[in-house]
């Protein structure tokens, strides 16, 4: 895989290799919203393994979109935790979708499903 594609999770459970336990987004908040009201989503990097955050290896940024939406962008220095934690409101059902940007190991991608309800 090149450094300019996007990589996703392509192993579930213990078969994660270790660069997708440290660098596929972790989405954590509420599998179903209510419509129009704010909810707090956050996002970090190494569910199992946390990621490095350092002069010669960090993750530089990550997007947020609302299927294809976006609704945030958060920067990070090498002095930084890598993640954040979003207050935001939803209209209708949709996939979140995350988008980072590791500057060693190029773009990852994760998505988690939210049922926005009345």
């Amino acid at each position: 895989m090149g450094y300019y594609d996007l990589k996703k999770l392509e192993n579930t459970g213990e078969d994660k290799t270790a660069l997708e336990k440290k660098h596929v987004p972790y989405i954590q908040c509420p599998d179903e919203v209510k419509k129009g009201e704010y909810f707090e989503v956050k996002v970090t990097f190494g569910k199992e393994i946390t990621h490095p955050m350092g002069p010669d290896h960090y993750i530089q940024y990550f997007d947020l979109y609302a299927n294809y939406a976006s609704l945030a962008r958060v920067e990070f220095t090498p002095d930084m935790k890598a993640e954040a934690t979003l207050n935001l409101k939803l209209e209708e059902s949709c996939d979140l979708n995350v988008f980072v940007f590791c500057n060693l190991h190029g773009h990852w991608e994760g998505s988690k499903a939210i049922k926005v309800v009345e």
